[in-house]
């Protein structure tokens, strides 16, 4: 091969790299790229927002449930403040929410005092109720968890305590 064959072969190779042949392919081809990472990106986004909605969903409705079971405890009188509770609306366990989800809900009742260091404070007599919901499904989500203090001198149907609190 000479010289001069060489020369017109790499001019000849030259043109055909300078041609806009399938170049608006190539450019097509990254637009598509560019744009399906943008989609993904957006639909991953849509899909946090869902898991997020569905989470608020579940919390509001745990809450509207424990402020549902501390109403029962509130209308109920001091020596019925137990748990399980017996009575009212209250009694099931596992109640089922607005959402149509069944919810787990946990109580501890502990009495105490209100009486501090021999000075009448409060009463002497009084329960603290916590309420844990969780769920729903799974019972190791905790969703809401509420504490309340109920006194025997303001709750209803004191018993046979006649004068439980000094004034």
């Amino acid at each position: 091969m000479t010289a001069t064959a060489d020369i017109g072969r790499r001019r000849r190779l030259g043109a055909r790299l300078r041609r806009e042949e399938g170049l608006g392919l190539v450019e097509l081809l990254i637009a598509l790229l560019v744009l399906n990472i943008g989609i993904f990106a957006t639909l991953a986004a849509f899909t946090s927002g869902a898991l997020a909605l569905r989470r608020a969903s579940h919390t509001s409705t745990a809450s509207a449930i424990a402020d549902k079971y501390m109403e029962c405890f509130r209308d109920a009188s001091y020596t019925n403040i137990t748990w399980p509770m017996t009575t009212g609306n209250c009694t099931s366990a596992a109640p089922v929410g607005a959402d149509g989800l069944t919810y787990h809900v946990s109580a501890t009742v502990s009495a105490g005092s209100q009486l501090s260091s021999g000075t009448y404070q409060g009463s002497g007599n009084v329960k603290t109720v916590t309420l844990t919901i969780t769920g729903p499904g799974t019972k190791t989500t905790v969703l809401d968890t509420t504490s309340s203090t109920f006194s025997l001198c303001t709750q209803s149907a004191l018993g046979t305590e006649t004068n439980p609190c000094k004034s």
